[in-house]
């Protein structure tokens, strides 16, 4: 038999929360999702591993300057433009100081950090936070639940047969699948407030 969702107080976000320099739990949340996606995204535009550790650093120290004055407005944009246009705009700075670009890598980025409409950003960001809220709703919920959930949602399994091999009711599956998706979009809404374009709401 699979237990009841569990229901977290509301917490704030968390891009309200890293506006308190003092808040080092939103500090170390902010970082373990983000600087991952930073990096990841400045090496494949093609700095090499120190540069694009370089530009990371100079990301977050850009964002930790910035939060304290920081008013987010949903309303005029993403949390996840606001960052991009940051880490674009580092990219060009390091770009302009040298070349630091592994070989063969130099075409693509202008247009990378030039915010075309054709860039990735958006796709890495959804993904990243996507992966951190899974990771971290994961240990709120019994194996049964975490399993119906996993193999409807990420592996597209019918709900008949995951509930044959579980040896539950189809409509406990159906119900896993719902409770974790509320959970998880509460956890994306604390990561990033801001829901991934790819998440459904059921």
């Amino acid at each position: 038999m699979m237990a009841q969702d569990p229901t977290p107080l509301t917490r704030p976000s968390l891009i309200i929360r890293i506006r308190d320099a003092r808040d080092d739990a939103a500090w170390s949340m902010f970082l373990e999702t983000y600087t991952p996606l930073i990096y990841g995204y400045c090496r494949r535009k093609g700095l090499q591993d120190s540069d694009a550790s370089d530009v990371t650093q100079e990301v977050l120290s850009q964002v930790a300057r910035t939060a304290r004055g920081f008013e987010y407005q949903p309303q005029r944009g993403r949390f996840r433009d606001w960052l991009g246009t940051i880490t674009r705009n580092k990219l060009i700075d390091h770009r302009r100081r040298g070349p630091g670009l592994a070989a063969g890598m130099e075409d693509g980025l202008e247009d990378a950090v030039a915010g075309d409409p054709g860039s990735d950003w958006a796709d890495e960001f959804n993904t990243q936070v996507l992966k951190t809220a899974l990771s971290r709703i994961e240990p709120d919920f019994e194996s049964t639940t975490w399993e119906a959930f996993v193999s409807v949602w990420l592996r597209h399994e019918s709900a008949p047969e995951v509930a044959r091999r579980l040896g539950v009711p189809v409509e406990s599956i159906y119900v896993a699948k719902s409770r974790v998706l509320k959970r998880l979009r509460q956890e994306i809404h604390v990561l990033a407030d801001d829901l991934p374009l790819h998440l459904p709401r059921s």
